[in-house]
């Protein structure tokens, strides 16, 4: 597995750690599809709450019969790392016009994109959270005061 599938899968194990992370993992079944302008490609597959990474192409077409199960993301590896430190949120990348989705009006016949991509963002906030919360802990541990 490339580096950046890797290090994202292992970001978003973050999440399913979170408190509230298995409920939201749980939501919904989808795939995103990772297009990379400076890696190559990879997926990511959350179902029944389990998310899984692998590299390349999912093989769904999000623009044609699978666009009900897919959703692309359009972006760099380098937006992700500073996603995953916590130096770029993904509104603001989104804002910047530095990440896209798509397709961007609908994610099922019955829920809107933005419905998709809000849940998306949720998770990635809740590894930042869980990343935050080990680290004080480890910090703690360290100063042996806990």
């Amino acid at each position: 597995m490339n580096e950046t599938a890797r290090v994202f899968q292992e970001f978003l194990g973050l999440a399913l750690r979170h408190p509230e992370g298995p409920t939201v993992a749980a939501a919904f079944d989808r795939t995103f599809q990772f297009e990379l302008t400076d890696d190559e490609p990879f997926y990511m597959t959350i179902q029944g709450g389990q998310i899984t990474v692998a590299e390349g192409d999912s093989g769904l077409d999000w623009t044609g019969r699978d666009w009900e199960r897919v959703t692309c993301v359009r972006t760099s590896a380098r937006l992700l790392r500073d996603v995953m430190a916590g130096r770029r949120i993904v509104s603001e990348a989104v804002f910047d016009r530095e990440i896209g989705f798509a397709p961007q009006r609908a994610a099922t016949r019955h829920l809107d994109a933005a419905v998709i991509v809000t849940w998306f963002y949720t998770l990635v906030r809740l590894a930042r959270e869980q990343a935050q919360a080990e680290a004080h802990v480890r910090y703690v541990a360290d100063l042996r005061v806990g």
